[in-house]
């Protein structure tokens, strides 16, 4: 009997859940591969705790290799092209043919895409950037800190302020926060808007609450001496950025997306329009019942991957039973002084 070969693009978590759910379910029978440029998988959301200096770079990510465990293989390569014909996926090291293909390549960073952006402003969502932030954070005593979102959509939309709250603790604790000015800037229409009409306001207050200036509405331009929103210029001691996300070239490139859109998959079962191949996580794009774009984030990512594995497995397994994808989630808001807020 012919060995099943799913592939898994991407070891984000998307990816390692649905290969640890296919290997459970499925076990010896197939064949799962993951494929992924870096070899390390970077825990995203701890990448706040990088830059404020509570966790080290070491602690927050663990090699993909460990994979090999768990009777999935694991190919550190940069991807040059996907067939979504064939199934074929080329890579700089090797090329691989499979039966089923799970995309979760997540988004691309794009910092240069804003003038200035790379000289001038810390990149909050790469680990680099967070280890700068912490660094920068270590030497300021006092001025103007400016967190500034490029554009829509990023993922994990609570980030940007959460990172303003913990920066109000960060500073507080150090006994100098009424030297320091916390401005946040948005292009989005109030906190969070996909979480609903009532989460924004609940933290417009917060903001306000702890002295955070808060603009929405404001498209970034520039990052040069000043920060220009619009027409507005802001100048800030040290700038934290969220810059502009796309969907990676490679998926661009292979038919799966249009250029400057992300993948469309049916919003119960992930398929695309391509036989046998899903896309989950940050690369896929999901209409909600409100016409808006279900948000990027990780505990989206991980219960579509379930979805999807759970699908597969028993597709592969000649069974009819299939679960629907119903788009909920849920996380934690850091808001500082040790307490979390929770949004779903």
């Amino acid at each position: 009997m012919k060995q099943i070969k799913i592939g898994i693009l991407g070891g984000g978590v998307g990816g390692l859940v649905c290969a640890s759910e296919l290997n459970y379910r499925l076990g010896t029978d197939t064949q799962i591969t993951v494929i992924d440029r870096s070899p390390y998988h970077l825990f995203q959301p701890a990448l706040l705790h990088l830059a404020l200096g509570e966790r080290k770079l070491k602690a927050i990510q663990r090699p993909l290799e460990r994979l090999r465990k768990q009777n999935t293989n694991f190919v550190n390569s940069e991807i040059t092209n996907i067939d979504v014909k064939q199934l074929t996926v080329n890579t700089k090291k090797d090329d691989f043919k499979f039966d089923y293909l799970v995309v979760g390549l997540g988004a691309k960073l794009n910092p240069s895409a804003i003038s200035g952006f790379e000289d001038n402003a810390y990149n909050l969502y790469s680990s680099q950037g967070a280890e700068q932030i912490n660094k920068a954070l270590k030497e300021f005593s006092g001025g103007k800190i400016a967190i500034v979102i490029a554009s829509l959509p990023f993922k994990c939309p609570a980030a940007p302020y959460e990172m303003a709250f913990l920066l109000d603790y960060y500073f507080k604790k150090r006994k100098i926060r009424q030297k320091v000015e916390i401005v946040l800037a948005t292009p989005e229409p109030q906190p969070m808007p996909l979480a609903g009409k009532a989460i924004g306001p609940m933290v417009t207050d917060m903001l306000a609450g702890k002295d955070i200036e808060y603009l929405p509405n404001k498209q970034l331009k520039s990052v040069e001496k000043t920060v220009l929103l619009d027409k507005q210029r802001i100048k800030a001691d040290l700038v934290i950025g969220i810059p502009n996300h796309s969907c990676p070239d490679v998926i661009v490139d292979s038919g799966l997306a249009k250029k400057g859109g992300w993948i469309k998959v049916d919003k119960h079962s992930l398929e695309t329009e391509y036989k046998n191949i899903h896309a989950i996580g940050d690369n896929a794009a999901i209409a909600l019942a409100n016409g808006k774009p279900l948000p990027k984030a990780g505990v989206f990512a991980k219960s579509q991957a379930q979805i999807v594995a759970f699908n597969l497995a028993h597709k592969i397994g000649g069974k009819t039973l299939e679960k629907k994808y119903m788009g909920e989630g849920g996380c934690f808001i850091e808001v500082g002084h040790k307490k979390a807020a929770f949004a779903s």
